[in-house]
C-alpha cells in the first residue's frame, strides 16, 4: 500500500468505527425502556421506593440500586413517577444511573456506614439535575 491508500483506508476505518459506536449507543438509548424492566412490587413490611423525575429532562435507562438489589426502571419522562419497588434494605439515598440523551449521569454513594435503614413504608426518591454539564444528580427523599 502506498501512503495515499493507507490514509484513505485509515480514514474509512475510523469513520466506520465511529458510526458503529454511535449507532450502538443511540440504539440502546432509543430503546429507553429496555427489555428487562423490573416488575413493580409492593410489600407493606418493606421499604417501597419509587422515583420521581423532577427535572426538565426526560430520563432514559434508569437503574436504581439500594444495596439490597438492582432495579431497572426504564425511561421516566419529566414530571413522572415510577411504580413502587420493595426492598429488604434501603437508605435515604442510593446508587442511581440514568441517561439524558447520550450523556450518562451517576449518583454513586461511597458507603452507608452510620446510615439508618429506612423503615417499612412508601418513599419517593425525587431526582433533579443539579448540574447538567458536570452530570450531577440531586436526590431528595420523601415519605409518602
Amino acid at each position: 500500500m502506498n501512503k495515499k491508500q493507507i490514509v484513505l483506508f485509515s480514514s474509512t476505518l475510523l469513520t466506520i468505527l465511529s458510526y458503529s459506536f454511535y449507532a450502538c449507543k443511540k440504539d440502546s438509548l432509543d430503546k429507553c425502556d429496555g427489555n428487562s424492566i423490573t416488575t413493580c412490587t409492593e410489600d407493606p413490611s418493606k421499604a417501597n421506593i419509587r422515583i420521581k423525575n423532577n427535572s426538565k429532562y426526560d430520563f432514559c435507562a434508569v437503574v436504581l440500586n439500594p444495596p439490597s438489589r438492582l432495579v431497572n426502571c426504564g425511561g421516566i419522562k419529566k414530571g413522572e413517577k415510577t411504580c413502587y419497588h420493595a426492598f429488604d434494605q434501603a437508605y435515604s439515598y442510593a446508587y442511581i444511573k440514568l441517561y439524558i440523551e447520550d450523556k450518562e449521569f451517576v449518583l454513586q454513594p461511597i458507603d452507608y456506614t452510620g446510615e439508618v435503614p429506612l423503615d417499612s413504608g412508601k418513599y419517593t426518591y425525587i431526582l433533579d439535575i443539579s448540574d447538567f454539564n458536570a452530570r450531577r444528580i440531586s436526590l431528595t427523599l420523601q415519605r409518602d
